[in-house]
């Protein structure tokens, strides 16, 4: 080897070539009449391969990632050959098929690598093993949905101003929604159960949705002058037909009692209060009511607002038709008060203002209308003991007055 003697006198010759050895072997026959004895072979020139390392890394389409979208794994090998076996796995666990890309739908928290078998001849570190990839599904939008609206509704009521799903800015969908105007009409959902998704999309383009429940009902068999059952939370209530109009004949009580030293705010709850602070108060003579708490929070006119199905707030338009059938607001308030034969009833049940706190029990009530004055104030109506009339003003909408429902 190399023009250096090697090996042993065998036709069989075993070494660790080096690149470039030369090899060449000597016969010296046995045979008595030869030529050309002893005889040399060519030198061979030997090539040695380099032994080659394998290895693989793998990267996926996106991580951190949108929790519930698929994940495409692509996996780049070194030295895997043309035809290299692929065995995905995920926590360990053997998972997709003999392919260089795996594709599935990953959870927070899940590892995923790759096993490569080479076939190559000359390598090393055959199998390899890839990179593990910790998955992030943090970028997820947290979605909550509170029912800021009722949840139980009539087919002949108003629609509803959906609200309350967080972060601000997704969209509203289901039976009956305009997702454009985030508004929900019962008449086009039809009776039953309806579910409502509130679904948002963060600045990365992941979304999340939660959803809440609206039952429909028929609207029931009424007659104006017979008794309304709030089909919210059952309370019953009087009625009275006065022209054209029907009217609730006593005032709303509907929501929950809250501290006059709270502001009612729009927190997804009707809030009210009882004169004095004294529950007594509101079931004898209805709640109190800061005016965007009794629209709910909605600036719209004739709205439904905390009024039953099938009510709304009065308009001043509304108001004065009231009066007109007692020639006008000037002579109204004696038919219409407790004492009166209109069959209203409205009780000097007194106010919360907001500069005096608790006043005119027994004296005077107020009732606010849905027309809005301005920002901050809205039109009401007042009766006193004294005088035939009802007054109009515009009054801060933060004083607190009793409400009288009108069917629509």
């Amino acid at each position: 080897m190399n023009n250096n003697p090697a090996g042993i006198n065998n036709p069989i010759f075993t070494f660790i070539p080096v690149n470039g050895d030369l090899v060449s072997c000597t016969l010296t026959s046995s045979e008595t009449c030869t030529t050309n004895n002893p005889a040399s072979s060519i030198q061979y020139p030997v090539s040695v391969s380099p032994i080659l390392p394998v290895s693989i890394t793998i990267s996926p389409s996106e991580n951190p990632f949108c929790p519930g979208n698929s994940v495409t794994f692509t996996a780049t090998p070194t030295h895997g050959g043309f035809t290299p076996a692929y065995q995905w796995k995920v926590n360990g666990v053997n998972a997709g098929t003999n392919s260089s890309t795996f594709v599935y739908s990953p959870v927070n928290g899940d590892s995923i690598s790759c096993r490569m078998t080479s076939n190559l001849a000359c390598v090393s570190g055959n199998p390899a093993t890839s990179n593990k990839i910790i998955m992030s599904g943090t970028m997820a939008p947290i979605v909550s949905f509170t029912s800021c609206f009722d949840t139980i509704t009539t087919i002949n009521a108003k629609p509803i101003k959906l609200k309350g799903g967080i972060p601000l800015g997704g969209t509203y969908s289901g039976p009956g929604v305009n997702s454009s105007t985030s508004v929900f009409t019962p008449s086009a959902a039809g009776t039953g159960i309806k579910a409502i998704t509130y679904s948002y999309t963060n600045a990365a383009l992941c979304s999340a949705s939660k959803s809440r429940n609206i039952i429909v009902q028929n609207s029931p068999v009424f007659s104006c002058g017979n008794n309304l059952t709030d089909i919210r939370d059952n309370k019953v209530y009087p009625t009275v037909q006065i022209g054209s109009q029907c009217w609730l004949a006593s005032n709303l009580n509907y929501g929950t009692t809250i501290s006059s030293l709270q502001d009612q705010r729009d927190n997804c709850l009707a809030d009210k209060y009882c004169y004095n602070d004294n529950p007594i108060n509101c079931t004898n003579q209805g709640g109190l009511y800061q005016w965007d708490e009794l629209m709910l929070f909605d600036e719209t006119p004739a709205d439904q607002g905390v009024c039953p199905p099938g009510w709304h707030i009065p308009t001043e338009n509304d108001w004065n038709i009231l009066f007109a059938n007692y020639i006008n607001s000037g002579f109204s308030g004696s038919p219409l008060k407790y004492s009166g034969y209109s069959g209203f009833n409205a009780l000097l049940s007194g106010a919360r203002h907001i500069n005096k706190g608790w006043d005119f029990q027994g004296f005077a009530t107020f009732f606010w209308s849905s027309t809005p004055l301005g920002t901050a104030k809205s039109w009401a109506h007042g009766m006193n003991d004294n005088d035939p009339s009802v007054s109009s003003y515009p009054a801060s909408r933060v004083n607190a007055f009793s409400v009288r429902c009108l069917k629509d």
